[in-house]
């Protein structure tokens, strides 16, 4: 022991935690560090969001700007649910503000600059990563529930299930293999074999997995092709998520069913069912129920019926989140005044999986 003690105090003095642990100080389930010694570039920190996503990145990293629009895409739909996206670069202002100034809208989120790098030091450097993009998903009790490429599919599900309340990184950890499992099968046509995973999964927690009982939902409709049990099963779904209040899950089926860009053909009479039960689940005073119904009813064509749930959500909302829901209103008002469909921001659809393998270059000036 005392030779170990030495060793400590050696180790300390050159520089080295005196501590020999077993991975990085910050991890899966560490508080968050504080947010300082930040330049902001665009926007500002949000008092109390429900979800914060703390991204390192840099203006000269492919990578980097590859991830970018699907950040943006995420922060734009999940804005309105208390996602704050906060992107930190360690350049010097005069490379960052023009970078930023160009994109515009597809980069709105806050975006500041670390040039002392006491950000790089407490989240990257504890963590033990060195590579960019890294994403840091900080959710519940200020507790960070993943730390990864902001391109991975598990990180999409951390934001939206967080803002839910509802993300358990060990379960999803359990999930993994078999959703692996199940998606494998897909693509050999084993129908048979991917559902037994998927309900494998869903029996975990069906209150966290909801979303892969969506996603078996889409293998149903897209690649077995079985519209009539595909129907079925989203009546059971609807059933089951309304019998236990879950508005969250709702929203989810209701937008799938309605307007989901990984949807190969739409059910808006069994989407505006599962809404109608997500407003009934929901507290009256929630703006997203009214949202998501209004997205039902712009997807059916019923113009007048979507302005008015719409006008709803914004009067409902807390004015942070006002802003995000008005362009949508401002696009059903056109609609309703040309008699068709216009380009509507997404406020309600749940982003697409990115297509591009995540890479990453390592920190630090190119």
């Amino acid at each position: 022991m005392r030779i170990l003690a030495a060793l400590c105090v050696v180790l300390a003095v050159a520089g080295f935690s005196p501590l020999l642990q077993d991975g990085p100080a910050l991890k899966v389930g560490s508080t968050a560090p504080a947010i300082e010694g930040l330049e902001f570039v665009q926007g500002e920190l949000a008092a109390s969001p429900k979800v914060r996503v703390v991204e390192f990145w840099a203006t000269w990293c492919g990578p980097c700007l590859q991830s970018i629009p699907h950040i943006n895409e995420l922060y734009q739909a999940q804005r309105s649910k208390g996602l704050e996206v906060l992107g930190v670069s360690d350049e010097k202002r005069e490379k960052v503000e023009p970078f930023v100034r160009k994109r515009a809208g597809q980069m709105s989120y806050t975006v500041a600059i670390d040039t002392e790098k006491k950000m790089n030091q407490a989240f990257m450097q504890a963590a033990g990563k060195n590579g960019i993009p890294c994403a840091f998903v900080i959710g519940t009790n200020n507790k960070i529930v993943y730390i990864g490429h902001p391109m991975e599919e598990e990180f999409a599900r951390a934001v939206k299930l967080s803002l839910d309340g509802r993300y358990d990184p060990v379960l999803s950890k359990k999930a993994e293999p078999l959703l692996e499992a199940a998606r494998r099968a897909v693509k050999t046509k084993n129908f048979k074999d991917a559902y037994t995973r998927f309900d494998e999964v869903i029996a975990l927690d069906p209150t966290i997995f909801t979303d892969a009982a969506i996603e078996k939902y889409r293998v149903m409709v897209n690649d077995e092709k079985n519209r009539s049990g595909a129907k079925v099963y989203a009546q059971e779904l609807t059933a089951t998520f309304s019998a236990a209040s879950d508005a969250p899950a709702l929203r989810d089926l209701a937008v799938t069913l309605s307007s989901d860009a990984r949807v190969t053909v739409y059910d808006n009479d069994l989407a505006l069912a599962a809404a109608q039960a997500m407003v009934k689940a929901a507290p009256s005073s929630d703006p997203l129920a009214q949202s998501t119904i209004a997205s039902v009813y712009y997807a059916m064509g019923d113009f007048a019926k979507a302005v008015e749930a719409q006008k709803k959500a914004v009067r409902l909302a807390d004015p942070s989140i006002k802003a995000s829901l008005k362009p949508t209103l401002d696009a059903y008002e056109l609609a309703q005044k040309r008699g068709v469909k216009v380009t509507v921001p997404a406020t309600t659809a749940a982003p697409t999986t990115p297509a591009t393998v995540p890479t990453t270059v390592p920190a630090g000036t190119p």
